[in-house]
């Protein structure tokens, strides 16, 4: 009862904000957007260039889906398994499914499983990073440069509310990436020892109960602060992209663009 009361008050404390462009967020910048007409709903500091830390891993995922097929089996390199955490401890030498990989990204942020990943589709990380770039070009995301495929801090590398608004967009075209954002657990295993590694997903958004589901990926480093993206459904019909980067309260400002839309 607390909980409907709570967000109730969001909801009338927000309409107003809303109206002026004015949400409290500790966001530095957001947006909502349309996803069939790409209009923005919402916008705060929507072409400003940020970090995007782990959200990154939603263009990982859509060039990974352009090249190569789920069943494709991949051997985890030395310098993927040495990726510094979020990671998922696949070891060298290991076989996973792409399948079971893009799992690992998307629920757990699994930094080795992306440069896997990465390698599989263009034999380097280098590589895939430019072709993720040019992918985000295509769709509209002219301010976007990737320098890797994990969202790890690197020169260069930004994006901004709007461009991953739209890389969203592109993403939710890939039935298995809509599957995934809706999994609180999941488990993947290695084909020749049959090891398995246990998943769960960090969008807290799915444990919540409130009149609208919260689907996406997050992402944080010191720099880049609490950052997500991904899509809010309040019925089947009507669904809305929410993209959020450099805040400190990331469930409170997602609660609040929610209830404001």
């Amino acid at each position: 009862m607390f909980r409907r009361f709570a967000i109730i008050s969001i909801l009338f404390i927000t309409v107003a904000a809303f109206a002026q462009n004015t949400l409290p967020l500790t966001a530095d910048s957001a947006v909502l957007m349309n996803p069939m007409t790409k209009k923005l709903i919402y916008a705060k500091n929507e072409h400003k260039k940020l970090a995007p830390a782990s959200t990154t891993k939603i263009m990982t995922a859509i060039v990974v889906l352009r090249n190569r097929s789920l069943d494709d089996k991949v051997t985890v390199s030395k310098y993927a398994s040495s990726m510094e955490p979020s990671k998922v401890y696949i070891k060298e030498g290991e076989v996973y499914s792409v399948r079971d990989l893009l799992k690992a990204v998307l629920l757990n942020s699994g930094n080795d499983a992306s440069v896997v990943l990465a390698e599989a589709v263009a034999g380097s990380e280098k590589d895939f990073s430019s072709m993720m770039t040019e992918v985000a070009k295509s769709i509209g995301a002219e301010d976007t440069n990737f320098r890797n495929s994990s969202g790890l801090p690197a020169k260069n590398q930004y994006s901004t509310a709007y461009d991953l608004a739209l890389i969203v967009r592109e993403a939710m075209k890939y039935k298995y990436f809509v599957e995934i954002m809706k999994m609180k657990k999941a488990e993947i295993e290695e084909f020749n020892s049959g090891r398995k590694i246990k998943l769960k997903n960090h969008n807290k958004s799915l444990w919540k109960d409130t009149p609208y589901s919260i689907f996406g990926k997050t992402g944080y480093t010191k720099n880049a602060g609490h950052c997500f993206a991904g899509y809010i459904r309040y019925s089947w019909w009507k669904k809305v992209i929410v993209v959020t980067l450099k805040g400190s309260k990331l469930w409170d400002d997602l609660e609040i663009l929610a209830a404001s839309y």
